[in-house]
């Protein structure tokens, strides 16, 4: 295997950005955004972009997230055939809901 060999985890970050002021015991009106993530997916991802030979080692599930994850490396170029497919627990979610400013609500 020529290249670099990255091992770790995915994970996605799920952005809820309130349209209001966030009322932290109602409901909110908003928008959600998912993002791509986990700091060695990342690494994998822009290692691909540059166009240097790169092999993801990693866990992934089948599901529509973990697909698009897995799609998404293929075509920036990243060899993702060590990535093992499990039934569940296959990618970590980080949750975040901001504010009307942009901060994290809590």
């Amino acid at each position: 295997m020529a290249g670099t060999l990255v091992i770790g985890f995915v994970f996605v970050d799920i952005k809820g950005f309130a349209k209001n002021a966030y009322d932290p015991h109602g409901r909110n009106v908003g928008t959600m955004k998912i993002f791509h993530g986990g700091v060695s997916r990342n690494v994998v991802e822009n290692i691909a972009n540059t166009g240097m030979p790169v092999t993801f080692a990693s866990l992934c599930e089948d599901t529509a997230l973990s697909r698009d994850v897995v799609r998404r490396l293929e075509q920036a170029g990243a060899d993702v055939s060590h990535m093992k497919p499990v039934p569940e627990n296959g990618i970590g979610t980080w949750l975040v809901i901001l504010d009307e400013n942009g901060d994290a609500a809590g």
